[in-house]
């Protein structure tokens, strides 16, 4: 392969819309979070994590959080009630689920709440949640601290209402100036890579690039306490901004 259809290949990439890491196709949940992005650092990772494990254990209620590239042409509202459906978060007949996806690309962020929920988070408290705890710090592309307020701010209501206690609360932190590096550095990786195995095995290539929507998702690691989700459903309800 020479020069030239190194560059055809690039141009068919960017000309079919293609864009690398997008989401579609994404395997079952086997964590709490899913940081498909590759923005959330590891202490907001754990926080977050021992918090919604607190409160599923105490109250049976779910969240889960997301982080994606970007939503391809859909919307960050279509997307979440579509991811949510599909991975069934909160219980089954309680639809005690939350999910809090952020499309870093996108600038958008969705707090999405399951029908069991609606009650204590309305779509006018998501919307207050995401401008106080989540959009400042997003807009500083400090995502990790941005998601881990949001999710304790979350928590915090869900947990009052069934008048219980969580021990595990996040604290904030100065840790998040981070911002999306590490996104942009596995982007750059993932073309230097593509391009050598299209070059030096084009039916391999072929094969990864099916394969590359549904190939992340591990979040860095899941911890134990997951389950799986219980098979709760949405409706659209909650707040969704961009920064």
């Amino acid at each position: 392969m020479n020069k030239k259809m190194l560059f055809v290949f690039f141009g068919l990439l960017f000309a079919t819309g293609f864009r690398p890491l997008y989401c579609s196709g994404l395997p079952k949940p086997v964590g709490w979070i899913a940081d498909y992005a590759g923005v959330i650092d590891a202490s907001s990772y754990q926080q977050m994590n021992a918090v919604i494990q607190e409160l599923e254990q105490k109250t049976g209620a779910e969240i889960a959080v997301v982080s994606i590239n970007n939503t391809g042409n859909d919307s960050i509202e279509n997307f979440s009630v579509k991811l949510f459906k599909e991975w069934g978060i909160g219980k089954k007949g309680k639809d005690n689920g939350i999910l809090l996806v952020s499309s870093i690309e996108d600038r958008k962020v969705k707090i999405e709440v399951g029908y069991g929920l609606e009650g204590i988070l309305s779509d006018g408290l998501c919307g207050e949640i995401l401008d106080k705890y989540v959009v400042p710090n997003f807009k500083n592309s400090e995502y990790g601290k941005g998601m881990t307020a949001g999710v304790f701010a979350i928590a915090s209501v869900i947990a009052k209402d069934a008048g219980v206690a969580l021990t595990g609360v996040p604290v904030e932190t100065k840790q998040g100036k981070r911002g999306n590096a590490p996104g942009i550095i596995f982007q750059l990786l993932f073309f230097i890579i593509m391009a050598y195995v299209f070059i030096r095995h084009p039916f391999l290539f072929l094969l990864l690039l099916g394969m590359s929507g549904g190939s992340r998702g591990s979040g860095g690691g899941f911890s134990g306490g997951f389950g799986g989700f219980g098979g709760g459903s949405s409706g659209g309800g909650g707040a969704s901004r961009g920064w």
